[in-house]
């Protein structure tokens, strides 16, 4: 299956990875000193489970991708996940301040 989008809303089936979602940022022109960092939590006021940062840009489109381990981390349920944009390592702005993130089982 591996990414399913609907508007902001992400869907997975548990434990796909390395399956890459290109992400198109726009509004800003991205470049070098930029970085994209996806968090992920259980809920909008939760614990972060998990996040990553994403360096080497192109053309405004963060290419996004799991690992096995962060895949794993991930398991059957519903998550919350936010995009921040950073430049030269300071906060810039929420690209998505908060979206769902539904992981569904493996049948």
């Amino acid at each position: 299956m591996a990414w399913n989008v609907t508007g902001q809303k992400l869907c997975m089936v548990e434990g796909d990875y390395g399956i890459a979602l290109p992400v198109e940022i726009s509004g800003v022109t991205l470049g070098e000193q930029d970085s994209i960092k996806l968090t992920f939590k259980a809920s909008a006021n939760g614990d972060e489970i998990f996040s990553k940062e994403f360096n080497g840009i192109t053309d405004n489109t963060v290419e996004l991708e799991l690992t096995e381990e962060e895949s794993e981390l991930l398991p059957v349920g519903s998550y919350v996940y936010r995009l921040d944009w950073y430049q030269s390592g300071n906060f810039m702005c929420n690209i998505i301040p908060s979206a769902g993130l539904t992981v569904v089982d493996k049948a």
